[in-house]
């Protein structure tokens, strides 16, 4: 006869819920012990008490009562669907058939298993089906093997009889069930219990673990604790959790009890009912209770345990609002039971248990609503990426795997578990920070699934704001423990007004763990604002990213060009061209590095590539070898030909550059071969410069003209950058070209020299009077000349190796005077170093340091200037005279050959006598006397004449041979001894027979009287 000392049957539906949401972690403990023997029968005999478990006695003696005289397999199932059992149900309704109800199951089990007469079943072992007791024996052997408690044994038992079926089991339920899905749900319930739950509290911080929460229920427990402060608590009670989950629009609270409350009582005044019934205060208190361990009651901390453990029955890896309603209307504390049951409202909280487990049955079957975490808008712009990965919009970056091992590791950490990653910009930080997220976010980090990385563009926080930015991102993520907070550009965040910084702020958050952070910043910002910091580096990890290799920058283009396929329809990219493109944006888009620069080019290419198609009809659709040299040559200013390796028209250098300085064959000569071996290539065998020349002369000899045409030719932006080094005479004017120091004004700007050469890398310098200069000021030069780089005042570095540098010198203008003629270039050069070297500054020392000379290249030569170059320059600067004529006035000026002879004797007549002091500009004091001074006095004198006519002749008498500089000077004295020019205005149609023909230089002689509306204007030059 089957023993039950005490069959209790369950008083109603819902007290099996009160019971499985009773059963925390402790409950059943003792069962759990290992060794212990759990058996159902006892002397042969069906002994349900024996288990301990009043759920799996209830629905066993339920199985014997409508069994025959065998008890089978589907008397058990009958029973427990029969007794909606809150934790069995959700197992089956997950693996029923679409349109499939648990009603459905009963019926079935009804037709192949009717029920006997009551008490057929004597309870005798033998008299149990074979599948049965095979499932009976299984289920004791697991309970003693695996320490099974009490509170899953029913889910257990379950398990293995739909493990191993019978055949009306199969024949007549698999329509219906996915028999085996439903056996690994009720394993895994057992699983739930078995396995120690995490832990719903930060061990640290004593913070509720926000991770554990969908978005929707972390709302309703904030919501829930503005409740609180409103009525006057200091501590959450599940009263306020239900103010909070009848005030989420269309949630599944709201739903419910809007179809049980009577149509006099709207929710609105429901729930101000409850309100009232829960009101301590009229005043309220000023601060909510924190969503911790000592702001949360202790019966709303059960009732999260019992969320928890319902999440886990309908397989939820996250507690959402319906799972708190459910544990909340499992076991409502007895006021607020008597409040809703009570009239007004008179809800029949039974019936809301029943229809909370419909709605748990609809959620079951979609995923959480999945929403991005946002920022309020003043703070800066903020992107959710795990949000991002999780709806498929990061790709995989296999590349970045050596990163991830630290990484994890300093994340892992229990305490200090901050990160800060150091890079220049463009070498894959934001992409590290999405990788992470991704892997995140897919279950490849399996401590992370459930953390949400958030990334803030901080890079271009203003100073004046940072600090306001900085708390105010602080407040907005504090308590939110599942938030990873991946600030990009720490560095401006950190940097206030006037050299101050907020470092200690974000050293009270880490340590508080306000905020869990990932850093990103610039080396220099490191080692400015946390080197010297060594709390805030006990704090953190720092992890530094080095710019790629070649062929992991490969790998990581090529997914951007895969992404770029796509957004730009009916494109391709052929592989050979991203592997160009690696290459070339690493060899010539030097300021900034790959894969940023690389991608960059596709990007353009790709978009150049569709505006052809798009506008002008292009058939293309591939990007090539030839798109990517154009984007590279637009991009760095160099000659295609030379980027892609064609070799092009050659550039006659000596010929280019001749066309504008004269006088000068043996510079220009030398300048030209830099600049052929510059384009060769050969530059990039020595590790400093393109080149650093030093150009010796005479003041006006064409140094820095020189220097202007070699930037026309070889710089991307065609200007000379020009240092005049007469302005860095004090050692603090270093500044000037390295930034000003942290702490003083402009410091946020950097160095011009460093800016220039990251915004052009193929400029040309000049540093005129580099002998004025202090040694101080020169001294960064010396690492720029040798390894070919340099780093400003913040740390931010620049590369060299494709600029040319000029220095310019008058020091030594002596000894290329005495030596003259009749000594080599060689020999003048070594002269000039050694006159270097011996330079020193106010203080004694030496502005050219033996280091500083050795890395100059070459030392170029510039002779005085000749008769012959005197000529040259002054066609130059009449032909200058003429354009303006013409241009500006729209006239033609004509002088003739033997006033430009003329000048050009006088002019290196005057510059000897100076002794080469004036160079080549006083050609154009010469010619403004000769030219320009008597053509504005006859336009003043005859205007109309001037106006009317289109031609300007000046006629030139040559006077006698000076004798004195002061006679050309001398005025219209009318003595003859000055030479005579004479001033003609031609109108369009002469009348004369007046002949103009070209000559030389662009110049025109005169000839004929002058006859026919042309008026002499006598004159002498001065």
């Amino acid at each position: 006869m089957m023993q039950h000392d005490s069959a209790k049957s369950p008083d109603s539906p819902d007290n099996g819920p009160e019971r499985g949401s009773d059963n925390g972690p402790e409950g059943g403990s003792e069962d759990r012990s290992e060794g212990r023997s759990v058996r159902l029968f006892t002397d042969g005999f069906l002994d349900p008490d024996a288990l301990g478990d009043e759920r799996t006695a209830t629905v066993l003696l339920s199985a014997a009562e409508r069994a025959n005289e065998r008890l089978r397999p589907g008397d058990i199932l009958y029973a427990a669907l029969d007794a909606r059992d809150p934790a069995v149900l959700p197992a089956f309704e997950g693996a029923l058939a679409e349109g499939a109800a648990p009603h459905h199951l009963l019926e079935t089990v009804a037709v192949y298993a009717p029920p006997g007469n009551g008490y057929a079943f004597d309870g005798a072992r033998d008299h149990v089906s074979p599948e049965l007791a095979a499932a009976f024996e299984e289920f004791e052997s697991r309970c003693t093997r695996d320490a099974v408690g009490a509170e899953v044994r029913l889910e257990l038992l379950l398990a293995c009889l739909l493990d191993a079926p019978s055949a009306d089991e199969r024949d007549f339920l698999s329509p219906l069930l996915d028999l085996p899905l439903a056996a690994e749900a009720l394993r895994r319930q057992v699983g739930v219990h078995a396995d120690e739950p995490p832990e719903l509290y930060d061990d640290a911080s004593g913070r509720l673990r926000s991770e554990e929460f969908t978005n929707d229920a972390w709302a309703v427990l904030e919501l829930a604790a503005q409740r609180a402060a409103e009525l006057g608590y200091d501590r959450l009670l599940p009263p306020h959790c239900l103010m909070a989950l009848l005030s989420e629009t269309e949630g599944p609270a709201e739903r419910l009890f809007r179809l049980q409350l009577p149509l006099q009582v709207g929710l609105v005044k429901a729930v101000e009912i409850i309100t009232q019934a829960f009101r301590i205060t009229e005043r309220g208190s000023r601060t909510a209770p924190r969503l911790d361990r000592d702001g949360i009651g202790e019966s709303l901390r059960d009732l999260l345990h019992a969320a928890r453990t319902t999440a886990a029955r309908w397989d939820a890896e996250q507690i959402d609002t319906p799972h708190l309603l459910a544990a909340l209307l499992d076991s409502p504390p007895q006021r607020l039971a008597s409040v809703l049951a009570a009239e007004p409202l008179r809800l029949d909280i039974k019936r809301l248990r029943e229809s909370v487990r419909d709605v748990l049955g609809e959620t079951r079957s979609t995923a959480p609503r999945e929403v991005p975490f946002r920022l309020p808008a003043f703070l800066p712009p903020s992107e959710d990426l795990t949000w991002l990965a999780r709806t498929g919009a990061i790709g995989p970056a296999a590349h970045l795997d050596g990163y991830f091992e630290p990484l994890c590791r300093a994340l892992h950490r229990t305490e200090n578990n901050h990160v800060l990653i150091t890079g220049l910009p463009g070498i894959g930080t934001t992409t590290l920070l999405r990788e992470l997220a991704r892997r995140a976010a897919t279950g490849e980090i399996p401590f992370l699934r459930r953390k949400r990385f958030l990334r803030v563009d901080c890079r271009d926080v203003a100073a004046e704001s940072s600090g306001e930015q900085l708390t105010a991102l602080i407040g907005q993520v504090a308590g939110r423990t599942d938030l990873v907070v991946c600030v990009d550009g720490l560095g401006p965040l950190l940097r206030g007004r006037h050299g101050a910084d907020h470092l200690l702020e974000l050293r009270r958050a880490l340590k508080e763990r306000s905020i869990h952070l990932i850093g990103v910043l610039a080396e220099h910002d490191y080692e400015d604002l946390v080197a010297a910091d060594h709390v805030l580096q006990e704090l953190t990890c720092r992890i530094d990213m080095a710019e790629p290799e070649r062929e992991a920058a490969r790998a990581m283009v090529r997914l951007a060009a895969d992404a770029l396929e796509t957004e730009f329809t009916g494109i391709r990219i052929e592989r050979h061209a991203v592997a160009r493109a690696v290459v070339l944006a690493g060899d010539f888009v030097r300021h900034q590095r790959l894969p940023l620069s690389a991608v960059k080019v596709l990007r353009r290419a790709c978009e150049d590539l569709d505006y052809a198609r798009r506008q002008h009809g292009d058939e293309r659709s591939a990007v090539t070898l030839d798109e990517v040299a154009d984007v590279v040559s637009e991009l760095s200013g160099m000659p295609r030909e030379q980027i892609a390796g064609t070799g092009g028209e050659r550039v006659d250098y000596a010929t280019a550059l001749g066309a504008e300085v004269v006088g000068q064959d043996q510079a220009v000569r030398v300048v030209a071969d830099e600049l052929r071996r510059i384009k060769a290539g050969l530059a990039a065998v020595s590790s400093g410069p393109a080149s650093v020349l030093l150009f010796a002369g005479l003041t006006g000899v064409g140094k820095t003209e020189l220097a202007k045409r070699v930037a026309g030719l070889y710089s991307a932006s065609k200007r000379l950058q020009t240092y005049p080094m007469e302005n860095f005479t004090e050692p603090h004017s270093v500044s000037g070209i390295l930034g000003s120091p942290p702490g003083y004004v402009g410091h946020e700007r950097g160095g011009r020299l460093i800016n220039e050469l990251n915004s052009d890398p193929y400029c040309v310098f000049l540093l005129d009077e580099a002998e004025k200069a202090h040694p101080e000021v020169l001294r960064p030069f010396l690492n720029l000349f040798d390894e070919g780089w340099i780093t400003d005042q913040r740390g931010v570095k620049a590369h060299g190796d494709r600029a040319i540098f000029i220095l310019t010198t008058n020091a030594g203008h002596e000894i290329i005077s005495r030596l003259g003629e009749g000594s080599s270039d060689e020999e003048i050069s070594a002269a000039v170093r050694a006159k270097l070297a011996s330079e020193r500054s106010r203080d004694g020392t030496p502005v050219f340091t033996p280091e500083f000379l050795a890395r100059v290249r070459r030392v170029i030569v510039f002779r005085p200037l000749g008769g012959d170059a005197m000529t040259a320059i002054g066609r130059k600067v009449l032909d200058r005279q003429a354009a303006f004529w013409r241009e500006k006035r729209e006239k033609e000026l004509t002088v003739p050959e033997e006033l430009v002879q003329y000048a050009g004797a006088l002019g290196h007549r005057l510059n000897s006598e100076a002794g080469g002091r004036e160079g080549g500009r006083i050609m154009a004091k010469v010619l403004s006397d000769l030219v320009e001074n008597p053509v504005l006095a006859a336009a003043e004198e005859r205007a109309e004449e001037f106006q009317a006519c289109d031609r300007i002749v000046v006629d030139f008498a040559p006077p006698p041979p000076p004798g004195v500089r002061d006679a050309l000077f001398s005025g219209r004295d009318g003595t003859g001894s000055g030479s005579r020019t004479r001033v003609r205005f031609l109108s369009p149609e002469p009348a004369g027979g007046v002949e103009l023909s070209s000559v030389e230089g662009g110049l025109t002689k005169s000839g004929g009287s002058g006859e026919g509306g042309a008026h002499d204007e006598p004159g002498r030059t001065g």
